[in-house]
C-alpha cells in the first residue's frame, strides 16, 4: 500500500530527525529507543540508525551516535512506576 509506505517513511524521518537533533547537541554515545516503537524489531532501529548517520553533524569523523533498542521494551512505564512505588514506601 503506497500510503502506508509513505505514512512509515514520514514517521522515521521525523523520529530521525528528533534523535539527530538531540545528536547533534548532546552528542551521546547511545541513545536507546523504548516503549510501542521499540516492539518493531531490528528493521526500525537499522533504518533510524541509517537516516542519523547520513544527518549527524560530522558524519564518518565523529564517532558514532548509536541507536539501540531499549532492554525493557515497552514494559519501561510499569518498571518505572513499579519503582517510584517502591521509593515512595520506603522513605
Amino acid at each position: 500500500d503506497k500510503t502506508a509506505r509513505r505514512l512509515v517513511k514520514s514517521y522515521l524521518r521525523s523520529v530521525a530527525t528528533g534523535i539527530t537533533n538531540l545528536a547533534n547537541i548532546l552528542r551521546p554515545e547511545i541513545v536507546c529507543i523504548g516503549g510501542g516503537i521499540s516492539n518493531e524489531g531490528d528493521w526500525l532501529i537499522n533504518a533510524i540508525q541509517e537516516l542519523v548517520d547520513s544527518e549527524v553533524y560530522g558524519g564518518k569523523r565523529n564517532p558514532a551516535v548509536e541507536i539501540k533498542r531499549a532492554v525493557l521494551g515497552n514494559d519501561a512505564g510499569i518498571v518505572g512506576a513499579a519503582g517510584l512505588v517502591i521509593y515512595n514506601l520506603c522513605r
